[in-house]
């Protein structure tokens, strides 16, 4: 017995080989199928081990059909399989990776008939393993298979597990929203399989779900608004009976993508259309009022009015007259009369809004004469509108309008019962049950929460407003203080640079001095002096009077410069302005020779202040 397995395991790799072969392929692949149906319990690790051997550097036919094998092993023996499933998904999951797509569709196809036929472990046995390897894989390709294995794997489970799917689900929805996943046809698919098995079942997923099912329709990826459309067919077929809520918005919004460019999209989104048009209304879950009682009233003429059924407008087409409306109907009181001609009187000169109300409440029948609406039909009115604003359109209702509907009905009720059966009255008597006095109060009650919520929002978000407010004054004041350090920088080096033009001037009179370019005796009671052309480096001595005009000259001689000053007398030009140069106190001003070049030694350099 022990050379049995052993010869097995030979003839094994001898199929695998002739499977690189185009010309053996065919053969190899029956041969190892007859093996694999004749397996029993001592052969089949053998067998499962040898399909495991296969790597990367084995030619796409043979990593193909081995992935195939374990899934006709699962048709062929099922729980029998159930010991080495682990290990068989282990190896699925990493052929995952493969980068030829037959063997990545033979993964799918494997998963699906191991989840049908090996019945014995749990669903969570697949998923496990799967869901990690969708969740950290980074290969489009690979992201795609595990999520096609996924729902393979829940689609073709005999008993699959909702609680469990319904945990997983808005981690997929989290995936969706994620701009790096990049297989989201294939992840949409699997959001499908998931809602089929019935992991979205109620209200709480289907908000969150509902709403990222539409954005995906706007995707740029014409394989993901197809994924998407599909998946919200399956939505509607199977949760209809929680959709009724977002109806309107969804259909409003398929009809606008309904034409796409492309046609195997317009094929589904005509299919998502019209599925979503058979979810019920908000309006047709609402149980429709009693029949009322027709009721007469007496005419002084002819005797009564005609009789008026209340069930002529049927309740969805009072809701959409309703809707239709933006405002509320103005309440009108009962009028006694003794006559028809006041009668008539009074309903000619009604309001506008009255009469258009009759008209659309009687379907635009011809009558006789217009009867008008009983009190108690304005509260149903008044109670509709309400229920349409808290369910369809979701519009905030304020808390004393609430109490004012509740008000009134009571008020009504009294008024209807001792005074709406008086002689000659325009009212009608109408009665309806006590249990629909219930209704509006549970509508006031939730309504009430709901504006609760809202109150407490928006104090928080006031205090947000108010703590960015502050940060912002915050930093304004950083600001006023950056710029007054700056301006306090700016004068300090304004000071230094004004202290160095002093320091170049007494450096410029001292080298004068020592070089003997400049006679000791014009020399006497000078504080400074001045580099010609750069008077405008202090503006301290840019415009003075001085008592009387010098006119200094420098001159050179074979490199040996020479200074010759002469003064005018002092009465001449007492008021003479020294412009743009610098002077010494007594009068006279200091020009620093160094910093005018003469090219010819016989020229004379002559500077006269005018």
């Amino acid at each position: 017995m022990s050379s049995t397995p052993q010869s097995l395991k030979q003839r094994v790799f001898r199929c695998l080989t002739k499977l690189s072969d185009r010309d053996t392929q065919s053969l190899a692949a029956a041969e190892l199928e007859s093996i694999a149906r004749n397996l029993d319990g001592a052969t089949l690790p053998m067998f499962l081990s040898c399909m495991y051997s296969t790597d990367d550097s084995d030619k796409p036919p043979v990593r193909k059909q081995c992935v195939q094998l374990l899934g006709f092993l699962a048709e062929t023996h099922g729980n029998m399989l159930a010991p080495y499933l682990p290990k068989i998904l282990g190896s699925v999951v990493r052929r995952l990776r493969d980068a030829d797509s037959s063997v990545r569709s033979a993964c799918v196809n494997s998963i699906a008939a191991l989840s049908r036929h090996v019945s014995k472990p749990p669903l969570n046995a697949f998923l496990k393993p799967l869901a990690e390897a969708l969740f950290t894989e980074q290969d489009q390709n690979a992201q795609a298979s595990a999520a096609m294995c996924l729902a393979a794997a829940i689609d073709g489970a005999p008993d699959p597990d909702p609680a469990r799917l319904a945990k997983l689900l808005p981690r997929f929805e989290k995936l969706l929203k994620r701009d790096g996943f990049k297989a989201k046809p294939a992840l949409l698919t699997l959001v499908g399989s998931v809602v089929a098995a019935g992991g979205a079942s109620g209200h709480v997923p289907l908000n969150s779900l509902v709403p990222c099912l539409v954005e995906a329709l706007s995707s740029d990826d014409w394989a993901t608004r197809k994924a998407a459309a599909e998946t919200l067919v399956v939505v509607a077929d199977v949760e209809r009976d929680f959709l009724s809520e977002f109806k309107a918005e969804c259909v409003r919004v398929f009809e606008n993508r309904r034409f796409d460019k492309v046609k195997l999209v317009r094929d589904v989104m005509n299919q998502m259309l019209e599925a979503w048009k058979q979810i019920p209304d908000v309006s047709d879950e609402v149980s429709p009022p009693p029949k009322s009682q027709s009721s007469s009233k007496e005419n002084a003429s002819d005797g009564r009015y005609p009789q008026v059924s209340h069930n002529s407008c049927s309740p969805r087409s009072m809701m959409a007259n309703l809707r239709r409306k933006s405002t509320p109907f103005s309440r009108f009181s009962p009028a006694d009369s003794s006559s028809a001609s006041n009668a008539k009187n009074s309903s000619a000169s009604s309001s506008n809004k009255r009469r258009l109300f009759v008209s659309r409440k009687l379907n635009h029948m011809n009558w006789d004469a217009p009867i008008a609406m009983a009190d108690q039909g304005d509260l149903q009115e008044r109670d509709g509108i309400v229920l349409d604003r808290s369910k369809m359109d979701k519009s905030r209702v304020s808390k004393s309008e609430m109490k004012r509907v509740l008000l009134t009905k009571s008020s009504e009720d009294k008024m209807q019962k001792y005074g709406g059966s008086k002689a000659g009255s325009r009212v009608v008597p109408y009665h309806e049950d006590e249990s629909q006095d219930s209704v509006p109060v549970s509508i006031v009650s939730k309504d009430l929460q709901r504006n609760d919520k809202e109150s407490e929002d928006l104090s928080l978000i006031r205090d947000q407003l108010h703590q960015i407010e502050k940060q912002q004054s915050s930093l304004l004041d950083l600001l006023q203080k950056f710029m007054g350090s700056s301006q306090n920088g700016m004068r300090s080096l304004e000071t230094r640079v004004h202290g160095l033009e002093l320091a170049l001037d007494e450096i410029s009179y001292d080298l004068a001095i020592s070089s003997g370019r400049m006679t000791k005796s014009d020399a006497q009671g000078n504080a400074c002096c001045m580099l010609p052309g750069a008077e405008f480096l202090s503006s301290k001595f840019r415009r003075k009077t001085h008592g009387r005009d010098s006119i200094v000259r420098f001159s050179r001689s074979g490199g040996t410069p020479s200074l010759a000053a002469m003064n005018y007398p002092p009465n001449r030009n007492a008021e003479t302005k020294l412009t743009n140069h610098r002077f010494r106190p007594d009068g006279g001003f200091i020009t620093n020779p160094l910093a005018e070049i003469h090219t010819n030694s016989r020229n004379f350099a002559t500077l006269e202040i005018a």
